[in-house]
């Protein structure tokens, strides 16, 4: 296997982690909304572990994000 074709697999490695932990975060931050809003009665004992979890993965993506640019940055 070439160098390419490892980092072109890494990047999608990234890119699928990314992905994973995006909705994460989405799906945290709309449980915790649908919580507080009074729509839903979830089993979870308290709705802020949703908000800290949805922050949580929202850094990082965000940090994914910004290893990818630099990891393209650095193959180019």
């Amino acid at each position: 296997m070439s160098v390419k074709q490892k980092l072109e697999a890494n990047q999608d490695v990234l890119d699928q982690v990314a992905g994973f932990t995006g909705l994460g975060w989405t799906a945290s931050v709309l449980g915790y909304l649908t919580i507080v809003i009074g729509y839903g009665n979830t089993l979870v004992t308290s709705p802020q572990s949703l908000l800290y979890l949805g922050g949580i993965l929202f850094v990082t993506t965000f940090g994914l994000d910004r290893l990818e640019e630099t990891y393209l940055d650095k193959t180019e």
